[in-house]
């Protein structure tokens, strides 16, 4: 702030819509949603901070997710897409922040630095991570496979939907290792240039909850909602008293109410941009959760 440099926000995020989002693979309403809510909170900060144009940069690491989590590569291209048409629109809405997204696969191209190179730092590393993870307390290597089990897309890259369950979990958990490898392969490519560059503020949703997340800071996906944004699905609750709020439902929130949902035609300006903005789900009442 001494030296003014312009504030860069940077969201880090998986890059991908979760599988089992009916909008699967583009955004719904819940990246809308994470979009007017990081606008609402930063712009007034950015706007009274110094002449230079501030940026809110989310940062996708979708160039693992075919290997880390099953998911097809064309699913993950078609996200992209959405995402960054959805960022255009609210760019040619304001002129205080600049919105993009950033893709490691990107990045590295100014590293001289490639999937393939990725994929092998990975597999040097891989031994001391297994080792790592078995030490942990069992309590702690079951919460971290369990985010592997939640993410992990079965009948997806490879049909793995025939295995037995100890061998799917034993997927779950080579799956977790191989993320917390990747994570730190990644971080010696980029992390001082773009993760702790002077002017950088990496943000994190729910995974600055859990292990591993606790050295940068972590906000909600919406005024409502702590559900990470790609992983949930966005409605609109309506209460009794007319009031109406944004809500992002997690895969078991949207279970419990999909009976009562009412699907709503919607005609905006970003309805174009896919299947899933040209409609929104409606919840009435108040939601218990």
């Amino acid at each position: 702030m001494k030296k003014k440099l312009p504030l860069n926000f940077v969201p880090s995020f998986g890059g991908y819509k979760h599988w089992w989002s009916p909008s699967y693979p583009s955004i719904d309403w819940a990246e809308i949603f994470n979009m007017k809510f990081m606008l609402e909170y930063l712009v007034p900060i950015c706007a009274n901070y110094s002449n230079n144009k501030s940026s809110i940069e989310y940062e996708s690491e979708e160039i693992i997710l075919s290997e880390l989590n099953n998911v097809p590569q064309a699913g993950l291209d078609e996200y992209t897409r959405t995402f960054k048409k959805a960022l255009e629109y609210f760019n040619s809405k304001q002129n205080y922040v600049e919105m993009k997204l950033s893709l490691a696969r990107e990045q590295y191209k100014d590293y001289n630095f490639d999937k393939q190179k990725l994929l092998s730092r990975i597999q040097e590393i891989l031994p001391e991570y297994t080792d790592r993870f078995n030490n942990y307390e069992p309590e702690d290597q079951a919460r971290r496979i369990q985010k592997a089990r939640t993410n992990f897309k079965l009948d997806g890259v490879v049909d793995y939907t025939n295995l037995s369950e100890n061998q799917k979990e034993d997927l779950y958990k080579k799956s977790r290792i191989f993320n917390e490898a990747f994570l730190d392969a990644d971080y010696e490519v980029r992390g001082n240039d773009f993760f702790e560059k002077e002017s950088n503020i990496p943000l994190l949703f729910s995974f600055g909850l859990g292990p591993g997340g606790e050295a940068w800071l972590h906000i909600g996906s919406s005024k409502s909602s702590m559900t990470d944004f790609w992983a949930g699905t966005g409605i609109l609750e309506i209460r009794n008293n007319g009031q109406i709020i944004e809500r992002i439902l997690s895969r078991n929130q949207f279970d419990q109410v999909k009976d009562k949902l009412v699907k709503v035609n919607v005609n905006s300006p970003i309805s174009n941009i896919c299947k899933a903005l040209s409609y929104i789900y409606v919840f009435k009442g108040s939601l218990n959760f």
